[in-house]
């Protein structure tokens, strides 16, 4: 071997080890004892939520409140306070109103029956969309190339919708399906809101392959506190649902991540997240001579689910 060839090819060696120590220590930097990774992006937010009202277990009324392409802005931190704990927060919010659609159905001879009075309304507006959360994850198991842990967390998410003029399909006294009309374009009809409290634990996996990694994160929880809002603007009167604290909630997302350098990455992101149905009261108010009635039991329920997709910037330090 020539005296030029001996000399590349110890170049060629320290360089790739030199390559070698910046991945491993990019590695580590993933979970640096005392690190911080910002977080912003952004996202479209889509989903059904659902209304529903009883009488003695008898379904009376379903409102679909529909939700598509809604535009939102993701903020997030993550720190690494201790070398085996990460905690994070994290939360978006819609920045544009999106596509909304609602339809509401009523049963006045029971479900079976088939729906007596339908409306529909196609000029929705998403008022209000939002979620924040704080979470606490304890690392089972860490590894340069994988990291498996526990999680606990509270997140709280609000919607808000408002459903403007459309047309209606009603039976009367004498007949099935035989009124039919369209209301004023524009005219308040009906303005709904859901709240969701929800404490949950969860399972988060993380693996890295060379500039990538993959993220994958469940959450779990049958404490959930419900609580929805009703307006009928034309009836002049509101309903309330408190729909308990025992809720269920669950909650898929993955995340692919592409470092640019071991400060900078870009992460893709979907989240699949389902209320299921939470049953409780219902407080009737007139709003025009303030008399209230309280329906107890299960009178009334809640319930959603939403697809959430993002693109975020995250920034270590």
């Amino acid at each position: 071997m020539t005296g030029r060839n001996t000399w590349v090819l110890l170049g060629l060696v320290m360089v790739g080890q030199e390559a070698l120590a910046d991945a491993q220590m990019a590695d580590e930097q993933r979970f640096q004892l005392g690190s911080v990774e910002l977080s912003l992006g952004v996202g479209v937010l889509n989903g059904l939520a659902k209304e529903k009202v009883y009488d003695e277990g008898e379904k009376l009324s379903q409102l679909n409140w529909d939700l598509k392409q809604v535009p939102t802005l993701h903020l997030g931190m993550t720190y690494h306070p201790l070398d085996w704990l990460s905690l994070d927060v994290r939360g978006w919010t819609r920045v544009a109103k999106g596509n909304g659609h609602m339809k509401d159905y009523d049963w006045l001879d029971g479900e079976d029956e088939g729906w007596t009075d339908r409306s529909d309304h196609p000029d929705t507006r998403l008022k209000k969309a939002w979620q924040a959360e704080f979470a606490a994850t304890a690392w089972a198991l860490k590894r340069e190339d994988l990291a498996v842990g526990v999680m606990l967390g509270y997140q709280r998410s609000e919607f808000s919708w408002q459903a403007r003029g459309g047309s209606f399909t009603y039976s009367s006294d004498d007949g099935f399906r035989d009124i039919s009309g369209r209301l004023p374009a524009g005219l308040k009809g009906i303005t709904y809101e859901q709240t969701y409290a929800t404490p949950y634990v969860g399972l988060v996996g993380v693996y890295n392959y060379s500039d990538w990694t993959l993220e994958g994160r469940f959450k779990y929880s049958q404490w959930v506190k419900a609580k929805d809002h009703d307006q009928h603007h034309l009836r002049g009167v509101t309903f309330t649902g408190d729909n308990g604290n025992r809720g269920r909630m669950q909650s898929l997302a993955l995340g692919l991540s592409y470092r640019i350098n071991p400060q900078f990455s870009i992460k893709a992101g979907v989240d699949y997240q389902v209320y299921a149905e939470a049953k409780g009261s219902t407080t009737l108010k007139n709003l025009s001579n303030g008399e209230q009635t309280y329906y107890g039991g299960k009178s009334g329920s809640q319930a959603s689910r939403t697809v959430l997709s993002s693109l975020a910037l995250n920034y270590r330090f």
